[in-house]
């Protein structure tokens, strides 16, 4: 109903909500503690994608999304999507921050306590000071800032690319020691179990663009994007799946 169209709601063994832009389907976590304000934080933010994200700005040759990682695109474009659907929705609003209230009290964002913040990617940043920002104090310079606000007040997904271009630039200029070529491949790890196979949300956060990969990048969908390794079966190809990315520290 939110979404104000017919999506397939599924429900599985993953890490975190996903949400496939050319099925559409809507992917949950099978967790059995699960709160009302979690899930209605996960169905909110996944029909925010729904509702928002582009599937042809998504898909866009790597031409086009030269110089931004689809890491990196995903987290700004969350800012984006939870801004809007939040702006639609305003009853969302509390639920969506009790909800990551309580991601955080599990530690769904890892544990907190003591981040070294000297070793943190400003994307990783961005990414729990536009998630949990009311909860945790991401320490940020001015120019970190700047980007960060940036982000959150991006209109069009173009905007969220010109974004994701100046934070990858900043980071090769200021963080070039903490950027690191993922050693895998997008493709299957052949020592992955079919279940792990099947997580769309089991996802590197690396800091290369299609283009720079080792190997040829996806024509029309048919590899694994970088963002997320695994797919669902009911997908053709996990560049599909927009997942929210766990940061890392």
């Amino acid at each position: 109903l939110l979404a104000t169209e017919n999506i397939t709601v599924q429900v599985g063994n993953y890490n975190t909500a996903w949400f496939d832009i050319k099925s559409r389907v809507l992917g949950l976590p099978d967790w059995k503690d699960m709160s009302k304000d979690v899930e209605d934080l996960f169905i909110g933010h996944e029909v925010g994608h729904a509702l928002f994200t582009p599937y042809e700005g998504w898909h866009d040759s790597p031409e086009k999304l030269k110089g931004c990682p689809r890491s990196y695109i995903n987290v700004v474009e969350d800012a984006r999507i939870e801004k809007n659907i939040k702006s639609k929705y305003p009853g969302l609003v509390g639920p969506m921050a009790r909800g990551y209230t309580s991601l955080v009290a599990k530690e769904f964002f890892g544990d907190l306590t003591d981040i070294d913040w000297d070793n943190v990617k400003l994307i990783d940043k961005i990414n729990l000071k536009a998630k949990i920002g009311t909860l945790l104090d991401v320490p940020m310079n001015s120019e970190e800032s700047t980007l960060y606000n940036a982000t959150m007040v991006t209109e069009s997904f173009e905007d969220v690319l010109n974004v994701v271009r100046d934070i990858l630039a900043y980071t090769k200029e200021n963080q070039e020691d903490l950027i690191q070529k993922p050693e895998s491949l997008p493709d299957f790890d052949e020592s992955d179990t079919e279940e792990e196979n099947n997580d769309p949300t089991s996802q590197g956060h690396d800091d290369f663009e299609e283009d720079e990969e080792d190997s040829s990048s996806s024509n029309d969908g048919d590899n694994p994007s970088e963002q997320d390794e695994n797919t669902p079966s009911s997908t053709s190809s996990n560049e599909e799946a927009v997942a929210s990315p766990l940061p890392v520290h």
